[in-house]
């Protein structure tokens, strides 16, 4: 044994040169040891973010299968790549292909779709199975809400259903005009591309109409009254009358008296023939004389004519103005509302006996209703309803008058600015009726002392003129002027 000794001062320098050694080898073994945690970590990210890896990976590769289960293929294939799979139970059937220098996103997207199969990734695991499987363990629910600008929640609400997966729902707050989405992530991405092509501004449509209502009414009325009284047997008294009263005159009645006031023809209660004019046509005009002789044999004859026309002509020129929106109804009324009132009654089992009265509305006037729909070449279809009402006071029941009405209903493409025009709104009557005493007024001129005639003959016409304009805005949305 040979033993060496140091002194003090090699015995300090040695341990010196010792202690630097030793953190030269510290240094170096902590280095390597966080070089290999971050290889590891880095490696583990890789090997385990199966998503990217199977999107990212452009390395190609050859296979060739023949009547092979389809299991056993996806299996292999994951093995192969370093992936972790589950296979669903009723993946089942056999598989014959051949890849020539594909990827694996690619060969996977061909397998499963060829087979009616579809993939997800969860927790790094990729899971393979039938579509309706995979659906509804696809990827997580998410909740969103977008907010609407143009379109009404409640209506899109109901079109982005057809979009939405079994798990999805969509609900609209009709406060804030918003949809509250809830489905997967994806599913909420191509929901939010249907929403903005749908979520536009809707284009304008000013409605222009031009209502031209036209009456030509005419009415005459013709009547004859007349009777006679006489006396052979002495001249200060009539024994007989034919329609004409038979009290005596005064001697001293002059020609004046007799045919005035408070003589025989004003108090006149009963005449022979008795068919005056009908007064349909208003005031009447009138001519009555009395004339016959007071000495020997006396003798009173009574004659009135009554007669009225009326002529006349109604032209009434409205022109309405109205703004709509696209596939919107826009709506014009001008015309009478009136009420009448009515009796409301209860019926027990003992009586009858009145609750109390009402009022009810009667709408009569002229109506229009016009939809447009526009085209991408700036034509415009029109849906029109166009009606006429009147109160027909003459058919009332219970109070209450009928309605006559007139409607027409059509549909029209016309272009932007172009005017179409809705007529046959028109009704025509004619009466001409004759009253009076069977086989005498039929006698030739003589026949009309024995019947009075009424005739009236009435028409209108309804002509509606519309145009409809597009509104239209600037590049910088400023509207643009719509010219008349």
């Amino acid at each position: 044994m040979i033993l060496k000794s140091y002194t003090n001062d090699e015995t300090e320098m040695r341990n010196q040169e010792l202690e630097i050694k030793d953190k030269a080898l510290f240094s170096l073994l902590i280095s390597a040891a966080l070089l290999f945690f971050f290889a590891s970590a880095s490696m583990a990210d890789s090997y385990n973010n199966i998503k990217a890896r199977i999107d990212g990976d452009t390395t190609t590769f050859t296979i060739e299968v023949r009547d092979a289960e389809l299991k056993d293929v996806l299996r292999a294939i994951a093995k192969q790549n370093n992936l972790n799979i589950i296979v669903g139970e009723d993946v089942t059937g056999k598989a014959t292909f051949s890849f020539d220098r594909i990827t694996l996103k690619d060969a996977l997207d061909i397998i499963t779709k060829a087979n009616g199969l579809n993939y997800v990734i969860q927790n790094n695991v990729l899971w393979i199975g039938k579509k309706e499987d995979i659906a509804k363990a696809g990827e997580d629910i998410v909740l969103e809400i977008v907010q609407l600008n143009y379109a009404k929640a409640a209506d899109l609400a109901v079109q982005v259903k057809g979009v939405l997966s079994e798990r999805g729902s969509a609900v609209a707050d009709s406060r804030k005009n918003a949809l509250i989405l809830r489905d997967a992530k994806k599913n909420i991405e191509d929901i939010k591309l249907l929403i903005k092509s749908l979520d536009t501004r809707t284009t304008q449509v000013v409605i222009e109409a031009r209502i031209i209502e036209v009456q030509n009414n005419f009415a005459r009325d013709l009547g004859v009254q007349w009777g006679a009284a006489y006396n052979s047997t002495g001249r200060d008294a009539f024994a007989t009358g034919f329609g004409s009263t038979t009290t005596t005159p005064p001697n001293t009645l002059t020609s004046t008296g007799f045919i005035g006031s408070g003589g025989r023809f004003s108090a006149q209660p009963n005449y022979a023939v008795n068919l005056p004019a009908s007064g349909t046509v208003g005031p009447l005009g009138a001519l009555g004389l009395s004339f016959g002789k007071l000495s020997g044999d006396p003798l009173l004859l009574d004659l009135r004519i009554s007669a009225g026309e009326k002529n006349g002509q109604l032209k009434i020129v409205s022109q309405p103005k109205v703004t709509t929106l696209n596939n919107v109804a826009a709506t014009i009324h001008s015309g009478l509302n009136f009420k009448v009132r009515t009796t409301t009654t209860t019926t027990t089992t003992t009586a009858t006996t009145t609750s109390g009265t009402g009022l009810e509305e009667i709408k009569t006037g002229i109506d229009l209703t016009v939809t447009p729909q526009i085209s991408s070449d700036e034509f415009i279809l029109l849906n029109i309803v166009a009606s006429k009402s009147d109160p027909d006071f003459s058919r009332s029941v219970d109070g209450i008058p009928g309605v006559s009405e007139k409607k027409a209903t059509t549909s029209v493409l016309v272009k932007d600015g172009e005017t179409t025009v809705l007529g046959g709104l028109y009704k025509s009557s004619t009466s001409d009726s004759d009253t009076g005493i069977p086989f005498l007024s039929k006698i030739p001129i003589l026949g009309w002392l024995f019947k009075s005639n009424n005739k009236s003959d009435d028409s209108e016409e309804l002509l509606i003129f519309i145009t409809p304009r597009i509104v239209k805005y600037d590049n910088g949305n400023n509207l643009m002027e719509v010219k008349p």
